[in-house]
């Protein structure tokens, strides 16, 4: 029996599995709660971010450097052919070099990360598989194609690849249900921040990073964004003006089950951060860093997730429709009881607090200095203290290379974003 055969108010975390009731209408000391026409008309996985560590193929750099040279667009992986992907050569701020698409196929690949030398291992390859991608392959299908099977992308791009990290959106698209407009004001989380967006025509919601956003014209159900895209993200919308603005509204048709043509479907979409499944992993004491492992555990994060974010009636109660989703919703298998947490940090002495803010002040001064990272690090050899620096980076279960690309990467941070000035 699922858990939309009872609603009551009681908090996610004291959920008894026992139904006391039956049927969808509950009476309590607030009211009535009739949920009974509220449908769940899909459930999947939206975006799946795969990143690989390993060192660039040789080969590959100079082909895709002489398509740079020559501005060719139009490329192929091999000599011998292949699909025809987009080619970009990207500036810093996009983190690679490389860029490689195919719409029709639903991948994007990003290659050649500017925090490493392309010469050296580090993190070089991001891949991002779109929803029709995904839905059309099991989750092993999937992972032969990024890495496990002949001619897959890490191995075609990279020496000894290593999966090094999984990002995942997970959606629940849903009907019969408008959120009221005082929504916004009764979500339970950490972000402390709203911004507003009259104009849904213009917004791209990946590139949103707000902690609370609000979306959409007078008179209409307002659309939110909760959270940071760099950690973790909460978005509600109207997924049919979505879908038809996106021209993919028949491809969506075709995903939704039973759903009403003449009723618009809402979504509610959870974003995980690599980092978030990655510290998840550690707390549960297994690795969440390939594809295949995160889906296993996708409906317990997803539970996970949505009460990080809740949507109460007040301090105390959580409202039926958060409840219909959270326990309702499944994806590829059912939740396992998992105790999903993110590991916490273990304690900082002050010693490595100031190594930390140290080394970050000396990539600001160096920045406005105008240094590049090899000088930066040279600063650095001079201290006498630099043992307890590589200590600090070693307790972490780093070493200099991690040092160096710290260096790097804050270097450039600075002065793309201004703080070098």
């Amino acid at each position: 029996m699922k858990y939309s055969d009872r609603y009551d108010l009681a908090a996610l975390s004291s959920y008894d599995p026992t139904p006391n009731q039956t049927g969808s209408i509950f009476l309590n000391d607030v009211g009535f709660f009739d949920l009974s026409n509220v449908s769940i008309v899909g459930c999947s996985v939206d975006t799946v971010r795969q990143l690989f560590y390993g060192l660039p193929r040789p080969e590959m750099i100079e082909r895709l450097e002489r398509f740079s040279e020559s501005k060719t667009q139009l490329v192929t992986l091999s000599p011998n052919g292949g699909d025809l992907w987009y080619f970009s050569k990207m500036g810093k701020v996009a983190r690679y070099r490389y860029k490689l698409q195919n719409n029709d196929l639903g991948i994007v690949i990003l290659f050649g990360s500017y925090f490493q030398k392309l010469d050296s291992i580090g993190q070089h390859l991001k891949i991002e598989l779109s929803p029709h991608f995904i839905s059309q392959r099991s989750i092993a299908k999937i992972w032969q194609r990024l890495f496990s099977g002949f001619g897959s992308f890490a191995n075609a791009f990279l020496e000894n690849p290593i999966p090094k990290g999984c990002a995942v959106h997970l959606a629940v698209d849903y009907q019969n249900y408008s959120l009221p407009a005082d929504f916004v004001s009764n979500v339970k989380c950490y972000a402390r921040t709203i911004r507003v967006f009259d104009d849904v025509s213009e917004l791209d919601l990946s590139q949103l990073t707000a902690g609370v956003s609000s979306f959409g014209g007078p008179g209409v159900e307002q659309n939110y964004l909760i959270g940071s895209a760099s950690n973790f993200q909460v978005c509600l919308y109207d997924k049919t003006k979505s879908a038809i603005r996106e021209d993919k509204i028949d491809y969506f048709k075709a995903q939704w089950q039973n759903h009403d043509e003449n009723q618009k479907v809402r979504r509610i979409e959870l974003r995980f951060h690599h980092q978030i499944t990655r510290e998840v992993g550690q707390h549960l004491g297994r690795s969440l860093e390939a594809w295949p492992d995160v889906a296993e555990v996708l409906t317990d994060l997803w539970r996970y997730g949505m009460g990080l974010v809740r949507y109460h009636l007040d301090k105390n109660l959580v409202h039926p429709i958060w409840q219909l989703l959270t326990f309702d919703a499944e994806f590829y298998v059912p939740a396992d009881g998992l105790n999903i947490s993110r590991k916490k940090k273990d304690s900082i002495d002050p010693v490595a607090k100031n190594v930390a803010m140290m080394i970050g002040n000396i990539i600001t001064l160096a920045a406005r200095r105008g240094f590049n990272a090899k000088q930066t690090l040279s600063q650095l050899y001079k201290l006498t203290f630099y043992d307890e620096i590589i200590s600090y980076y070693r307790s972490r279960g780093l070493g200099e290379s991690d040092l160096q690309e710290t260096i790097e990467k804050g270097l450039a941070l600075r002065k793309l974003i201004g703080k070098a000035a």
